[in-house]
């Protein structure tokens, strides 16, 4: 057993993890595996793909890629064709180039032998690996040999590697509903094990999220663990999330955040004995890429230039990563150190501007030294755990040095003594902007225009009506009216759109921003007071939290110089909830301010709760600053934001509710926020356009976010804005009821 090794966990022990260990616990015993096989190092490969074929036997029921003879889009790439796909790689600086493919009688054994070794002539250095067991073990039955002939005659033309695809699922009650005309799992290890006999390195996948239990996750992993113990010749498990979008197999849903962490890092827990956990980013949302990198991932494959499978089945293609540097800014954002390698993992140096191996193995051990200091961090969060309320300066020793995983064990905690129960809510919810003029100029804006802009609009109160009846009667029951500050609307424009809602849809109004009502106040000259009672009469019936953003002044005056102060908007809040009004807070973060002012702004917020009681939610969001004025010292990513969800629920103890946020996270990373504190999943929106103005363009419809909190092991449950329950989806009817449109954020 190596230093870094742990107890070898059973199958059994597999399972119960799956299916019952809180997912931050899980992640963070995978994190620990990982850190001490291979310390802050994570590796990726710039790649070339090239697909010779679309044409297939087999025709899979899962696959999305292959097409019959007589498609329109069928395609077979001749050996010049290939020439041409080569040369444009010739100065890419590849590490790797990708070769698989459906498989036809047209291309032999001849073809392929001539493939690779064009490709070793034309891409001296790089690794030339592909190639699935499945495509080898019809070759080599197709040309009458041994597989073992053909790696062998392969290998003599510059076969590199093995990529691990084809394996699916290897327990026969899924592979023969999935893979019918596929190879059987036996086969596939036999053609592995004899890749290893050969010197060949390879790599094991495993697709989950079809029609797959857990116990044949297990089963799959307890076959490659059982082989890498007899041949040593795997380097990496690539678990495989199936795509749903590309409608094969008719399963609805692609796996979610929370699933796609829990198999990462029961890979890493389970299979103790082969180096490398690796998810492909051409698979997934970055946000979530990046949480599984402190989730026993080590590896996110890479550029795959020209990738058409994951693609054909549904894959984000605009989460794609087109250069190396761009992969290295990546990672060093989420505190890696970027090592860039090839699918076998060699130590490559650049020489001339060009990649050259030097025979040594880029994945050696860290150096381990026994740290004697004992972290500050640990009794605090102890002491929270037991009850004590976090003052500030524990505070922001937490959010500077506890794990990211330790504070969501704790968070979940408390998630669970503040809100009881088994379910998780959702609100249906309809985004509402009067108006997109603004003096204000903030500079983390995208949305607003100056007044003369040609791109300048203002609704009349009777199409703010006309809106929010047609949402109302899509099945909204809130509204939520925001806007810029428009010096030509004034209090009664506001108090005409509210009583048009009150007296003519049977919706809550939740609405108002305090920036927008300190405005009005100070355009009529009238007192907060005065300026909230008069939207109230007009039905007002609860304030959202925008505007805070930070609530430090440091930061306002740098970002937005002309906006709310900090006490001004806390006092706002205090005066609403005078006036019976309740409201929520939120906090937009990620604009340079260090910990201590985050931790500021929620020890502000928790204060105005002690003394009212009036704010029924918390919600952060990250600042994107994509198209706004501010340069961002650092983008953040959802490792940040789950970080700030479960500081959020640890110091906030007095505010009973935390939304998690998929317009800004992305719907996977806003799902693993209810393993780390959130227990609402936020709004169904039918409209947004203040975040969507910044490019961020995610959606969900209610359907999927049923599914997400179905999947993150709570009971789903729609809710009113001051959370009481309008219907619960325990397997009752309320499904067939269920939205499919996608609203975007």
């Amino acid at each position: 057993m190596s230093e870094y090794s742990q107890p070898r966990i059973s199958d059994a022990e597999a399972l119960d993890m799956l299916q019952n260990m809180p997912t931050a616990e899980l992640m963070a015993r995978a994190d620990a595996i990982r850190q001490a096989r291979h310390g802050n190092k994570t590796y990726y490969v710039h790649s070339h793909n090239l697909n010779p074929t679309n044409l297939c036997v087999v025709k899979c029921k899962l696959c999305s890629f292959w097409r019959p003879d007589n498609a329109e889009d069928a395609y077979v790439t001749s050996l010049e064709d290939a020439r041409k796909s080569l040369e444009k790689a010739q100065n890419w600086n590849l590490t790797d180039l990708h070769i698989v493919g459906g498989m036809i009688p047209e291309l032999d054994m001849k073809y392929y032998e001539d493939l690779f070794s064009l490709a070793r002539e034309m891409l001296p250095g790089v690794l030339l690996q592909g190639m699935t067991a499945v495509e080898i073990h019809w070759i080599a039955g197709n040309a009458g040999i041994s597989v073992r002939e053909c790696l062998e005659r392969l290998k003599a033309c510059g076969f590199g590697s093995i990529s691990g695809g084809g394996a699916e699922i290897f327990h026969p009650d899924v592979r023969k509903k999935i893979a019918t005309t596929k190879i059987l799992a036996q086969q596939w290890l036999d053609v592995h094990e004899t890749a290893h006999v050969l010197g060949l390195p390879t790599n094991a996948t495993m697709l989950f999220g079809h029609i797959e239990k857990d116990e044949h996750l297990v089963d799959h992993l307890s076959r490659l663990r059982a082989l890498q113990d007899k041949t040593g010749g795997f380097r990496a498990v690539i678990p495989l999330p199936f795509q749903a979008n590309g409608k094969a197999l008719g399963v609805k849903y692609t796996p979610t955040g929370d699933r796609q962490v829990r198999v990462a890092a029961l890979s890493r827990i389970y299979c103790d004995n082969v180096p490398h956990v690796r998810m492909l980013v051409n698979y997934m949302d970055r946000k979530l890429l990046g949480v599984l990198t402190h989730s026993g991932v080590d590896d996110i494959g890479g550029t795959s230039l020209d990738e058409r499978i994951a693609k054909a089945g549904g894959a984000p293609q605009s989460q794609k990563f087109f250069s190396a540097e761009e992969m290295e800014v990546f990672l060093e954002n989420h505190g890696h150190t970027p090592v860039l390698t090839n699918s076998a993992y060699e130590k490559l140096t650049l020489d001339a501007g060009c990649l050259k191996k030097d025979g040594r193995a880029s994945d050696e051990p860290p150096e381990h030294q026994a740290s004697t200091i004992k972290p500050k961090w640990k009794p605090i969060l102890d002491r929270v755990e037991a009850g004590e309320r976090l003052s500030a300066e524990d505070a922001t020793i937490l959010l500077d040095e506890a794990p990211f995983q330790e504070l969501g064990r704790v968070a979940n905690l408390k998630r669970k003594e503040a809100v009881p129960g088994d379910k998780a809510t959702y609100v249906f919810d309809k985004n509402l902007n009067t108006t997109n003029v603004c003096v204000t100029d903030c500079k983390f804006c995208a949305f607003y225009t100056k007044p003369e802009s040609k791109r300048a609009y203002t609704l009349t109160p009777e199409e703010v009506v006309e809106k929010v009846k047609r949402a109302a009667e899509k099945g909204a029951t809130q509204i939520l009216i925001q806007g810029g500050l428009n010096p030509d609307l004034k209090l009664d424009y506001y108090e005409a759109c509210l009583r048009g809602i009150r007296d003519n849809v049977d919706i809550w109004i939740h609405s108002m921003s305090p920036t927008e009502i300190e405005f009005l106040a100070q355009e009529e000259n009238i007192t907060i007071s005065e300026c909230l009672q008069r939207l109230k009469d007009a039905g007002l019936q609860s304030l959202p939290g925008g505007g805070a953003e930070i609530l430090v002044d440091d930061i306002r005056r740098e970002i937005s110089p002309k906006k709310t102060r900090s006490k001004a908007w806390l006092d706002l809040m205090e005066e609403a909830h005078a006036l019976g009004l309740k409201t929520t807070a939120t906090m937009v973060y990620g604009f340079g301010e260090t910990s201590a002012q985050r931790v500021e702004h929620l020890v502000k917020v928790r204060e105005v709760q002690d003394r009212t009681g009036g704010f029924t939610a918390f919600i952060p969001w990250s600042f994107s600053p994509n198209k706004t004025e501010l340069d961002c010292p650092r983008i953040q990513n959802g490792v940040d934001y789950l970080k700030m969800i479960a500081i959020a629920r640890l110091i906030l103890d007095n505010v009973p509710h935390l939304q998690a946020g998929w317009v800004t996270e992305g719907p996977d990373v806003a799902q693993l926020a209810l393993q780390f504190g959130a227990d609402d999943y936020g709004g169904v929106l039918m409209t947004e356009e203040v975040v969507s103005a910044t490019g961020i363009d995610y959606g969900v419809n209610e359907a999927q976010v049923v599914n997400m909190i179905r999947e993150a092991g709570y009971v789903p449950a729609q809710r009113t804005t001051q959370y009481d329950l309008i219907k619960v989806f325990d397997g009752d009817s309320h499904e067939a009821e269920l939205s499919e449109g996608i609203c975007n954020g």
